[in-house]
């Protein structure tokens, strides 16, 4: 497995967005305060929003251990969210 970087991390977070949603963009990847998670900040038609994803999550995505359902189930709510809320 690489090692878990955060260019790696962004570079992954924007292929799953982009699976999603063409339409968002994947603005920011910034670690919260315990270091235990990355918020993600997306962009769409000129609204934001956040969302909270785990270390883990990403790291068992990375290692290809069956958990790309998880991630994308994360990702999509964010971008649903973003998809109910500004309608």
């Amino acid at each position: 497995m690489p090692r878990l970087t955060m260019r790696l991390v962004e570079k992954t977070l924007q292929e799953e967005v982009h699976k999603l949603d063409k339409r968002v963009q994947l603005i920011a990847v910034n670690q919260t305060k315990k270091k235990d998670a990355y918020r993600v900040t997306l962009l769409r038609d000129g609204r934001s929003g956040n969302a909270a994803i785990k270390k883990d999550l990403i790291r068992e995505y990375l290692a290809g251990e069956g958990k790309g359902n998880e991630l994308r189930k994360a990702l999509g709510k964010a971008v649903s969210h973003l998809s109910i809320r500004y309608r």
